[in-house]
């Protein structure tokens, strides 16, 4: 094959792989980060969007990802709501990353100084496992999962870049130091997780020699590392509500069943699903309890056995640099996510993107460094055959695991199926069924959720809602009260009473409803409800001073421009009226086509 036709191999690959992915819907997070994002709905936009953290008008986050928000703005403009291009789009900048990972790993085993052959043949093969492993579907069938694509191509890009730059001169070097200076921090923009290419250039920079290659390479981590931190220090920023983190002496327990967690995903991707939990949770004493713990146990073992071969392999192939370093770079994108980092779960199937990558390309290199495709002893050629169908079933598999995000109610059953029936998940399950109508099912699902965690404060939320249209208003009451922390979902709940008032004697609280409002941090919904009690009171003046306070703070919305020039209209002022809307058009270039989306 030639090296030119690599790329579109690898691009063609991946799309059949995916390609039941295009007829898949929203689930999940998509609605935070797309339909509900007023951030990418413009061009003029953008630099808002550099000046916000991620889940704008959604639960706040400590996630700093323009260049995530900035690709679904894109999005917005070339395909509205239409959840076809944003699948596209995402499987594409997996082919992107794979592509960047084969040029990589070229370079890099040049560098190792392998033959020209066998150096494309690893690179390739490894690019083509990383790219059609299974475990990659989280952030490929998964539009919120594509922060980790972006991430990658642009870091294996930035280390490509680099390598060229050690090999050029002149002016052509000064390029290529701009490029990779741009990637470098296009990936830290695209997720937190980019900023570990940084310290994988440092490593490989340890193994050169030149004064010129160091000097170059911390210019390179300075200037990144500076116009990061300047534009992600001057945000302004809520913090989430902080979970309370494992004990120090636990983390190491669950970082040894972690890696057991990911070997097996590795070895075997069958059962996945977003949510895993490899913690311990002794509450009380039944056999399938004590079963569970018993499991967990062996699965430390299990871990630390890994470890301990993991470590072992590093240092028999430390005078084979294709190997080692392969090995010792997936190490070290392991750590941050390996449990001794208190995180908002113990294991995650897309976190193990990039680590992977290095773990394949390293795999690639021993298999042919050891000459083991020539080898004509049984055993190795056994394994060969086992490794083949291996290598055959991850497409399969691939292919067959994107039906798990073609719906909401997919991705959910199918997730608590397979074991992922955290209380989240069945929260989630509660909200969509409730959505749907089916209250019996929204509350049996609801308590599960409380089961597992006892006055979980949206799981409260949801219940509360469905015992208010099954008409049990006592028992609404009596669940919202108990919703006290965090303050944002306090604010829900006085919201809810304030449903729950007009319902019982057909009057609104406008007093409760601007202290909804007013409790937590600024929330959209709840401000929108409050102006349209207003509005429907016709109290019009207070309405758009309430909606000029929400301006100054978030002039971006526009929906608050458009509602604005409503109320404005309404009020008699149809100049005023116009220069809103068009304030609106500008912030949303599909605004027009939104009431049509909602009549269809």
């Amino acid at each position: 094959m030639k090296k030119k036709l690599a790329p579109l191999w690898l691009i063609l690959l991946v799309l059949v792989a995916y390609a039941p992915a295009l007829r898949n819907g929203f689930v999940w997070d998509d609605e935070a980060l797309i339909l509900r994002d007023p951030l990418i709905r413009s061009w003029n936009l953008i630099g808002e969007g550099f000046a916000h953290f991620l889940l704008t008008d959604a639960t706040a986050s400590d996630f700093y990802r323009p260049m995530q928000r900035l690709s679904y703005t894109l999005d917005y403009a070339a395909f509205f709501f239409s959840p076809l291009g944003y699948h596209l789009v995402s499987i594409f900048w997996h082919a992107a990353a794979a592509v960047a990972l084969f040029y990589f790993g070229e370079e890099f085993l040049a560098r190792c100084q392998l033959e020209p052959a066998r150096r494309f043949w690893v690179a390739f093969l490894a690019s083509v496992v990383w790219a059609l492993h299974p475990i990659q579907s989280a952030a490929v069938a998964y539009v919120a999962g594509r922060a980790d694509p972006l991430a990658a191509a642009f870091g294996f890009s930035a280390l490509y870049f680099v390598f060229r730059m050690w090999r050029a001169t002149g002016n052509r070097r000064w390029a290529l130091g701009l490029a990779a200076g741009g990637c470098f921090l296009a990936s830290a923009l695209s997720k937190e997780m980019g900023l570990i290419f940084l310290l994988i250039l440092l490593i490989l920079t340890g193994l050169e020699r030149r004064r010129a290659v160091w000097l170059g390479a911390a210019g390179l981590m300075v200037g990144v590392l500076f116009a990061y931190f300047s534009l992600r220090l001057t945000v302004e920023h809520t913090a989430p509500p902080a979970a309370a983190p494992a004990p120090l002496l636990v983390r190491p327990i669950i970082a040894a069943r972690a890696v057991a967690e990911y070997a097996g995903v590795i070895v075997l991707p069958w059962n996945l699903r977003m949510e895993r939990d490899v913690a311990t949770h002794p509450q009380g004493s039944t056999a399938a309890r004590m079963d569970t713990a018993a499991w967990r146990e062996l699965q430390t073992l299990l871990g630390l056995v890994l470890i301990a071969a993991y470590l072992y392999g590093i240092w028999r192939s430390r005078r084979r640099p294709a190997v080692a370093v392969p090995l010792i770079l997936g190490a070290v994108c392991y750590l941050p996510i390996s449990g001794l980092i208190a995180l908002n779960a113990t294991v995650a199937e897309h976190w193990f993107y990039l680590p992977s990558a290095f773990l394949f390309l390293g795999g690639a290199s021993a298999c042919e460094t050891s000459g083991w495709p020539q080898t004509k002893k049984r055993g190795l050629r056994v394994a060969a055959v086992c490794l083949t169908i291996w290598f055959l079933f991850l497409p399969l598999r691939t292919f067959w695991r994107t039906f798990d995000w073609k719906d909401q109610r997919t991705f959910l059953t199918r997730t608590i199926r397979d074991g992922g029936d955290s209380a989240q998940m069945w929260i989630n399950l509660g909200g969509l069924e409730l959505n749907e109508g089916h209250l019996e099912a929204a509350r049996a699902a609801l308590d599960r959720a409380l089961a597992k965690e006892p006055n979980n404060p949206l799981a409260l939320l949801n219940l509360a809602a469905v015992t208010m249209r099954q008409g049990d208003f006592p028992q609404t009451r009596s669940i919202l009260k108990k919703v006290v922390e965090p303050p944002e979902m306090r604010a829900r709940a006085e919201e809810s009473l304030v449903v729950l008032e007009n319902r019982e004697t057909g009057r609104v609280n406008l007093l409760r409803l601007r202290l909804a409002a007013r409790l937590g941090p600024p929330n959209w919904s709840i401000e929108k409800r409050y102006i349209q009690a207003l509005t429907d009171l016709h109290f019009f003046d207070r309405a758009i001073t309430e909606l000029k306070t929400c301006l100054n703070v978030a002039p971006y919305r526009a929906e608050s421009w458009q509602i604005m020039s409503d109320l404005l209209r309404q009020t008699g002022l149809p100049n005023e009226a116009a220069i809103a809307l068009a304030e609106a058009e500008a912030c949303d270039v599909h605004l027009h086509e939104h009431g049509a989306a909602q009549k269809f």
